[in-house]
């Protein structure tokens, strides 16, 4: 019997941190930052059972019952995405936003007539891939102008449906998961190769919708890369891109809905670009005293042209944190892969990169093939893996633990990360009236720029962690625009990142974009509040300007 997908956090029941990795995460925070947890009793979820659910405010017509549910477990799973305050709501109880149907399309023709009963009902309609949100993107807090909310879950719309081995290209429904696609793609001997850290829960339409980078660092790692055409369902009808390898016919439909958050419009399915399965891999890691002089060291092997799987820089902080480091030196990795010839010289060259800048090797690659297992590097691989089931531990004892991450081009990076760096610190100084620990690692770079990825971590009042969160949130967001990065690298935008989605997009495009929706989505059912303002109670505020 398959294993059912936790409410409180990632994962499926059963699956989470052991005990002996809670006590190495608590004791570090706490000795190492002096972070220490409020233990006041139980830190389990809510029972299914002792949850308030609100009765729902809407049924399904006879027609569409088969395919709707209204069962308490799936109101609340559907209830939340994977961020800081959804943690920090589920573990408060507070599920008065839940949505008051969870449909279940099998087809196109499902989610149109899905569309016209939500149109009809005043209903707003929440598309849900594998619910791994970070920015408030599937949680269904809509307001009071709508009669209820639908949220429209696409698991059952997952097949691969062609594979062109020829072309190197495959049809695959939205609501096909990393795993799923994968296991139909390995027979035909190609891949996506697309592996975002929600890759097993997340689905290619989510990918899409959102703009999701995957965890390979440079190439064709964003998922934008890799859509050859896309399909689309709108109240205003279907929408098919052609299927081409390149165009230069107008604007582009495919990107209109590449990151339009479900706004738009539901992605049933989606041609991508798919690659043969790897054979040849190379692996390093390299230890660098100070973090600016491991950037130089990315800079160089981006624009050196050697393209590697992955070139990645992890600040000591971080490594500690996660019990990966003692805190003393920055972490290198970088990587390689072909399906088609071996990668040693591009290594090579990667090394001798790194050598110039002043890192030494943490473990021989040439003669231990398993390197990137052990050493540093692999404590680091390890910690990765298990990051996302931190959460669950921290939300409970009153301890903030999130991410946000930008892009900035190389001549302004290092002002970025010390203005950055600093705002978090000071945010979680005004916020909390406590000191904690913030770090810095890259996810992704480019020849003109790297995009770092900053993680905080501090203890918080029970009774206000919420809004504590809030005033980080909005101090780090302001100062990531005012210093000229995007407000998102990879997360996409959600309800927490319009009001600087806002800032950072021309007025003018906020206008067509206004409209766009207007024109698919004439009722504005479609998940209210992303991308296009929707006021809605509880929303990220805005810091004044001093």
């Amino acid at each position: 019997m398959a294993k059912r997908l936790k409410y409180w956090g990632w994962g499926c029941e059963g699956d989470g941190l052991p005990a002996r990795d809670r006590e190495a995460l608590l004791s570090t925070l706490s000795r190492g930052f002096g972070i220490h947890g409020h233990h006041t009793g139980d830190s389990s979820p809510p029972p299914i059972d002792e949850i308030p659910l609100p009765p729902p405010r809407l049924d399904p017509p006879a027609a569409l019952a088969s395919m709707c549910t209204q069962e308490p477990y799936e109101r609340v799973l559907h209830s939340f995405g994977q961020s800081q305050p959804d943690s920090i709501r589920i573990f408060a109880g507070d599920f008065a936003h839940a949505p008051d149907v969870v449909a279940y399309p099998r087809g196109e023709a499902d989610i149109a007539a899905l569309m016209q009963w939500a149109g009809e009902a005043r209903a707003a309609l929440v598309p849900y891939g594998g619910g791994s949100s970070v920015v408030g993107g599937v949680t269904p807090d809509i307001g009071g102008e709508y009669n209820g909310v639908v949220t429209l879950d696409m698991s059952r719309m997952n097949r691969v449906l062609e594979v062109d081995t020829e072309s190197r290209a495959a049809r695959i429904q939205g609501g096909a998961r990393g795993p799923e696609l994968e296991a139909a793609l390995k027979p035909r001997g190609v891949t996506l190769r697309h592996f975002p850290q929600s890759f097993q829960h997340s689905t290619l339409g989510g990918w899409i919708a959102t703009r999701s980078g995957g965890h390979f660092a440079t190439l064709y790692t964003h998922i934008d890369d890799l859509v050859e055409s896309v399909r689309c369902v709108t109240p205003a009808g279907v929408m098919e891109s052609r299927r081409l390898p390149g165009s230069g016919a107008g604007p582009s439909p495919d990107r209109l809905l590449i990151g339009s958050e479900g706004a738009l419009g539901v992605i049933t399915e989606a041609w991508v670009r798919v690659q043969g399965r790897v054979r040849h891999k190379a692996a390093a890691g390299f230890r660098f005293p100070d973090f600016l002089q491991a950037a130089g060291a990315v800079r160089e092997v981006s624009q050196a042209g050697l393209f590697p799987a992955n070139v990645r820089i992890v600040d000591g902080v971080e490594l500690a944190v996660n019990g990966a480091g003692d805190g003393s030196f920055t972490l290198m990795v970088v990587s390689f892969e072909s399906s088609d010839h071996p990668v040693d010289a591009w290594m090579d060259r990667a090394e001798q990169i790194c050598l110039d800048h002043g890192g030494l090797p943490d473990a021989d690659w040439r003669t231990d093939p398993g390197a990137h297992l052990k050493g540093t590097v692999g404590a680091w691989r390890e910690a990765f893996i298990k990051m996302p089931y931190n959460r669950e531990v921290l939300t409970p004892l009153g301890i903030i633990s999130d991410t946000f991450e930008s892009a900035i081009t190389w001549d302004r990076f290092e002002a970025f990360y010390h203005a950055v760096r600093e705002a978090a610190r000071e945010a979680i100084r005004e916020a909390t009236g406590r000191e904690g620990a913030v770090s810095c690692r890259f996810s992704h770079a480019y020849p003109d720029g790297p995009a770092p990825y900053f993680a905080f971590h501090c203890a918080a009042d029970p009774d206000g962690m919420l809004d504590q969160w809030r005033t980080i949130k909005a101090m780090v967001s302001d100062a990531v625009i005012d210093n000229g990065g995007t407000i998102t690298h990879h997360h996409a935008v959600g309800r927490d990142h319009q009001p600087w989605y806002e800032k950072q997009r021309p007025p003018l495009f906020g206008d067509v974009l206004a409209r766009a929706k207007a024109h698919l989505d004439p009722k504005g059912i479609l998940n209210p509040g992303v991308l296009v303002p929707h006021p809605r109670p509880g929303a990220v505020r805005k810091r004044p300007r001093r």
